[in-house]
């Protein structure tokens, strides 16, 4: 089944996998995009990209000026989609840095996870030790965690693991407790640690924001916890459960949650446009960006909303006078992508839409 890649939005260093151009507000194939490969997770950086396919393939693009894509391709900027690795179940970016990993089974049955980080470390985000963290660019690290690890994600500067043995593992800038109150006063956390905070529920999925961390039970079970400061009323905001939730995002300052049925939630950051548009219609899938969301509504429209300067929104000349200050603010914008949407993804000011290209 051959597979079509779409990116828009910011691409001046190539992070959309094609040639490099500031603003992308047309959807535009990336033709060196694998047609039998799907997307599994996306990760993005301030000016590069990592894709993750469902077969375990580590893709790449953008900027490699700090080591983020690695040591072996010798460009620093990479304007086409790029395969760096294989075999990996999880990958993630912060601002000028990658994390990929893989779980292992060791002699005995023992199951742990190899971890491999890349690029810059600011606030400790390679996981190496204090004076390795302060080297400065294209420093790499290789380690394990304890045990294998069911979901991973990253904020601008930091990295949060949930392990299959129930616990909670972070690393990196930790000063706004994105890693909890009792790592707080250290400001950064160089090597995974265990996040020692009190978390009444066996965490399944974990989403990061530019300074915090949110966790989430199983959909039957509905519970939720945030790490870090009640910042833009992220905690206050919270609502009591999620019970039958579909899918968890977060921007830089909100959190956003899709439920079974269609509806989305969102909490936080609200002062420059609305999370959650006016009459918006049931939703299949979301992605949410830094300071934007995709979605594809029941009926297989892609839509967006947020701040949409760099292109990410789409095209919004047609919106005339209803756009102020860039922001699709309290409704949507319709996007055209030919074929059947088979997954989104958004990044900083960068937008992705795969299609199956022959089920129009």
């Amino acid at each position: 089944m051959p597979y079509t890649l779409y990116v828009f939005g910011s691409n001046g260093e190539g992070q959309l996998g094609i040639p490099a151009q500031d603003i992308i507000s047309i959807p535009t194939v990336a033709s060196s995009w694998p047609s039998e490969e799907t997307i599994s997770t996306l990760g993005s950086g301030d000016n590069h990209t990592l894709f993750l396919t469902a077969s375990g393939q580590v893709l790449a693009a953008g900027d490699n000026t700090k080591g983020q894509l690695g040591h072996t391709i010798e460009d620093k900027r990479i304007e086409r989609i790029e395969k760096l690795y294989g075999s990996m179940h999880f990958a993630a970016a912060t601002c000028e840095s990658s994390a990929y990993i893989t779980n292992t089974t060791r002699y005995g049955g023992i199951q742990e996870a190899a971890l491999i980080t890349e690029g810059t470390s600011h606030w400790g985000e390679l996981g190496l030790s204090e004076e390795s963290s302060t080297l400065g660019h294209s420093r790499e690290s290789r380690q394990s965690l304890p045990s294998a690890v069911i979901d991973f994600a990253a904020g601008t500067w930091h990295y949060t693991a949930l392990l299959s043995n129930g616990q909670t593992y972070g690393w990196g800038k930790s000063r706004h407790e994105q890693l909890g109150s009792k790592l707080s006063d250290q400001k950064k956390i160089t090597v995974p640690t265990k996040i020692e905070e009190d978390i009444p529920f066996t965490p399944v999925k974990v989403v990061c924001g530019k300074d915090f961390t949110y966790i989430a039970s199983s959909a039957q079970e509905g519970k939720h916890r945030l790490l870090g400061r009640d910042k833009n009323n992220l905690r206050t905001s919270m609502p009591s459960h999620i019970k039958g939730w579909k899918q968890i995002g977060a921007s830089w300052n909100a959190i956003f949650v899709l439920f079974e049925d269609g509806k989305l939630a969102a909490w936080g950051k609200e002062d420059m446009w609305k999370l959650v548009p006016d009459e918006l219609p049931l939703i299949d899938s979301i992605a949410v960006g830094s300071e934007h969301v995709l979605a594809v509504t029941r009926e297989g429209k892609l839509i967006s909303w947020g701040w949409g300067k760099h292109g990410n929104c789409g095209d919004l000349r047609g919106l005339g006078e209803k756009v102020e200050n860039d922001m699709v603010n309290g409704f949507w914008n319709e996007i055209g992508v030919e074929g059947k949407i088979e997954s989104v993804g958004a990044g900083f000011c960068t937008s992705f839409v795969l299609v199956d290209a022959d089920g129009r």
